[in-house]
């Protein structure tokens, strides 16, 4: 039996395609992939038969970033791409066996706060296509 890899990180988080690639890893303090699972009440009729009651999956990657105020930094590029639907790739721990492959839509993530603080913000990103697939460690 394998050895369970139980912690996050060191690991990786890249946006976009080969082309076009930034690597959202080198900012993030946290990233957690989320899906928020919701079912409607199934209606029952009259003969007994029910209809509905599917169950509605919608995933986000979020987490926290230390902000950078370079032009190259993780707000900068998503101000500019916000909108955009981007393939992303999450390596929770580059010593573990699985790849989280999606597509996501960029948000902005906010500027600013405390003075003379190392200030950290929020993302959230809404994801589709979810897949979990194997990852080969140094490759």
């Amino acid at each position: 039996m394998a050895d369970k890899i139980r912690t996050l990180g060191p690991g990786s988080l890249v946006i976009g395609s080969d082309a076009d690639q930034y690597r959202l890893d080198v900012d993030c303090t946290s990233v957690e992939l989320a899906p928020d699972n919701s079912s409607e009440d199934p209606d029952t009729y009259l003969d007994g038969h029910e209809e509905g009651g599917e169950l509605t999956v919608t995933w986000k990657l979020s987490g926290s970033i230390g902000e950078d105020y370079s032009m190259n930094g993780a707000q900068v590029y998503c101000l500019n791409h916000s909108g955009e639907t981007k393939h992303a790739k999450f390596i929770p721990n580059t010593k573990g066996s699985v790849q989280l492959d999606m597509d996501v839509t960029i948000a902005p993530i906010a500027f600013g706060g405390d003075v003379k603080t190392r200030n950290k913000k929020d993302f959230e990103f809404a994801a589709t296509n979810v897949k979990a697939t194997a990852y080969t460690p140094g490759k």
